[in-house]
């Protein structure tokens, strides 16, 4: 897990005038709207007796505990001890922390770090949020794994065949086709084409049965942002999958994502986009929550040509994590070695030590 990011961990309409308890990285926050508007975020912890914020009330911009009404004004600074005599002096120590927020693309963007504001890494960009071209749902799902190994799974294309049958039932045809990576300094994109997935749902009706081929986008925002842009190769129709693999914990992945579609733009297909993404969920959920070990990066396993990009995304992590960025678990992360096989193309074998 990895500080000096920005973690989009609630969506922005679920932040109202009720304290809202989020969990990141092991610690507990609480989110609330003032009375201006703004979303406050600070530790789910009262300095008196360290109760939870999250059981209290909002007054104002203010945030009130529940167990002896501590008032906290938005930058945790504590304004009113309610048992203490009139005029009686508020220890300076009476503060709880507090962090920065932003609100964009329908969600809330915690910062948990200790870099100064111009050097923090950028909230990816989501150019096609609120565009009218494009009918948007959003949803969230658990998952009982860390987040790398969600992150990654949003990443590959070689386990469609086997895990998706719904959509892609050609076990005998799951060749990757070399790719490129793209890195930038917070991100690593590729480029995949493969043969069309099956119609299924909706599709049957609105995409052709001959096709010569469909792409998908995929890339990863530093460090939990999958974004899969898919092209289905018909009348320019495409789909794009935003979402925040959210480190609850060591073990507990919360995913809260936005799918946004530049077909069937009415609210009555929105059920089939929903269907599609948690039943993609679910069929993913059963393996990841099954890999041994439980966090990436790691020692033991062999990535081929067609885990380029899951390699670029260790590489990221391994890049941050010499950064002193990680917090928990220790990653344990040596030096990284590639070698091929001559040709530049499979099998690629990384070995960690």
């Amino acid at each position: 897990m990895l500080k000096n990011f920005w973690y989009a961990v609630e969506f922005s309409a679920a932040v109202t005038g009720s304290p809202t308890p989020v969990k990141l990285m092991g610690e507990n926050y609480v989110l609330y709207r003032g009375e201006d508007g703004q979303v406050v975020a600070m530790r789910d912890r009262c300095i008196h007796r360290g109760a939870s914020l999250a059981g209290g009330w909002v007054e104002g911009n203010c945030i009130r505990c529940p167990y002896h009404g501590w008032r906290y004004e938005a930058d945790g600074t504590c304004v009113h001890i309610p048992a203490d005599q009139a005029g009686t002096p508020i220890p300076k120590r009476a503060r709880i922390d507090s962090f920065p927020i932003e609100e964009r693309y329908g969600l809330v963007w915690l910062f948990v770090g200790d870099l100064p504001a111009e050097q923090r890494p950028p909230i990816p960009a989501l150019p096609e949020y609120g565009d009218p071209a494009w009918r948007m749902i959003t949803g969230e799902y658990t998952w009982n794994a860390h987040y790398t190994r969600v992150v990654e799974s949003g990443l590959d294309s070689s386990h469609a065949p086997f895990v998706h049958s719904v959509f892609f039932n050609l076990r005998d045809d799951a060749e990757v086709p070399p790719y490129e990576v793209q890195m930038e300094d917070w991100s690593a994109t590729a480029r995949t084409i493969s043969k069309p997935p099956k119609r299924a749902g909706l599709l049957k009706l609105i995409v052709k049965r001959d096709r010569p081929f469909s792409s998908a986008t995929l890339t990863a925002h530093m460090p939990n942002i999958n974004r899969i842009h898919l092209d289905f190769n018909f009348r320019g129709y495409q789909y794009i999958y935003f979402a925040s693999n959210i480190p609850v914990d060591e073990n507990t992945t919360l995913t809260k994502w936005i799918g946004l579609r530049n077909f069937l733009p009415q609210a009555w297909a929105d059920w089939n986009s929903r269907k599609n993404t948690n039943d993609t969920y679910l069929e993913d959920k059963a393996v990841i929550e099954s890999q041994v070990p439980r966090v990436v990066p790691l020692t033991g396993e062999i990535l081929l040509a067609s885990d380029s990009l899951q390699l670029a995304y260790r590489k990221l992590i391994r890049q941050c994590v010499e950064r002193g960025w990680a917090v928990g678990s220790d990653y344990g992360i040596p030096s990284v070695s590639v070698s091929t096989n001559g040709n530049g193309k499979a099998p690629i074998e990384v070995s960690v030590g």
